[in-house]
C-alpha cells in the first residue's frame, strides 16, 4: 500500500491593460494521478470492516481555465466592475483492465441496482445503463442490455459571473454560477414516479398518466431517468445603502442592505435541484456523484 501520486503541469498567463482596468488570466493544466486509493470490504471476521488498496490505473484531468475582469466605470462617486470565469475539464480513466460497478440505485424492486461503472477508457462517474427506447404495445420497456451511454456526472464546464457597483451611497453585488455538460440520474423518479407506483395507489407526477407504461412494467435502471444537469443559478444578490451621519452622531456608520440567495435556477432538469447528489458508499465503497434520490434542494 502506498500514497497516490500525481504528476501535474500548469502553464498560465496573467495580463492587465490600462492600469489593470482590464485584467485576467488563462491557464492550461494536465494532471495524471496513479495508484489511487479505494476502499475494499474486508473478509469477515476482521478487526476492520474495510481496508485500502491501490488501483493500478491512471486518472487524467486536463483543461483550460479563463478569467476576465473589467472596470466598466471608474469615478469618484460611481464604480462598476464585471467579472467572468469559465473552466473546461476533461476527465478520463486509463490503463485500467477491471470493471467496478458503483452508483447504487434505491427503491422498491431495485435492490443491487447500479447506474455507474468504473472502467478504463471512460470518465469517472460514467453511466452504465439500459438504453431506453420506449414501450411495447403491452406497455413494457424496450431496451435490455446495459452499456456505457457516453455520459458522465462530471461537468465539462464550470461558469461564474459576478458584478459589483456603487453609486454615491448605494452599493450592490450579484453572483451567478453554472455547470454544463453533465447528467443526473433521477433516482427519485425511478423509485416513485412510475406506472407501478400508480397501480399501487401511490402519488406520481402527471406525465405517468400518459407515458404508455403498463402497471406491471419493471422500472429497470435505464436512460429513461437520465437527464441533463445543465444550470445557471443566481447565487447571490445584495443591494445596500449607506446613510450620511452627522459628526455629532453616536454612530460611526449606518448601512441597510437586503440580500437574496439562490433566487432562481435556469435548468431543464425535472427534479427539485440540479445541484444535488445523494452521497452513498453502498456499492463497492465508491462515492457516487450525480444521483438524485429524495435529495433536499439547495436552500
Amino acid at each position: 500500500l502506498k500514497w497516490e501520486q500525481t504528476d501535474q503541469i500548469n502553464v498560465g498567463l496573467d495580463f492587465g491593460f490600462n492600469d489593470d482596468r482590464l485584467n485576467g488570466s488563462i491557464d492550461y493544466y494536465h494532471k495524471d494521478t496513479k495508484d489511487f486509493l479505494l476502499q475494499t470490504t474486508a473478509a469477515q471476521p476482521s478487526p476492520q470492516p474495510f481496508f485500502f488498496t491501490n488501483i493500478d490505473a491512471n486518472i487524467i484531468n486536463q483543461g483550460v481555465e479563463f478569467a476576465l475582469n473589467y472596470d466598466l466605470i471608474q469615478g469618484e462617486e460611481s464604480n462598476w466592475n464585471v467579472g467572468f470565469n469559465i473552466a473546461y475539464n476533461d476527465n478520463m480513466v486509463k490503463n485500467f483492465d477491471g470493471q467496478i460497478p458503483f452508483g447504487q440505485i434505491f427503491g422498491h424492486g431495485l435492490s443491487g441496482a447500479f447506474a455507474q461503472l468504473l472502467a478504463g477508457g471512460q470518465p469517472l462517474f460514467s453511466y452504465y445503463l439500459r438504453d431506453f427506447q420506449g414501450y411495447s404495445a403491452a406497455g413494457q420497456q424496450i431496451g435490455d442490455d446495459q452499456k456505457f451511454v457516453g455520459k458522465s456526472a462530471l461537468p465539462k464546464v464550470n461558469l461564474g459571473i459576478s458584478s459589483s457597483f456603487n453609486y454615491k451611497n448605494w452599493d450592490g453585488a450579484v453572483s451567478l454560477t453554472g455547470q454544463y455538460g453533465h447528467y443526473i440520474y433521477n433516482n427519485t423518479a425511478n423509485a416513485f414516479f412510475t406506472a407501478g407506483s400508480l397501480a399501487n395507489g401511490r402519488n406520481v407526477t402527471r406525465d405517468v398518466l400518459t407515458s404508455g407504461e403498463a402497471g406491471n412494467n419493471a422500472p429497470d435502471v435505464s436512460t429513461r431517468f437520465l437527464e441533463k444537469g445543465d444550470f445557471l443559478r443566481l447565487q447571490n444578490l445584495t443591494i445596500g445603502y449607506n446613510f450620511n451621519l452627522s459628526e455629532s452622531s453616536s454612530l460611526k456608520s449606518f448601512r441597510l442592505s437586503v440580500t437574496g440567495q439562490n433566487l432562481f435556477v435556469i435548468t431543464s432538469y425535472s427534479g427539485l435541484d440540479p445541484e444535488v447528489n445523494t452521497s452513498n458508499n453502498g456499492l463497492n465503497n465508491i462515492p457516487s456523484l450525480g444521483i438524485d434520490y429524495t435529495s433536499f434542494p439547495t436552500p
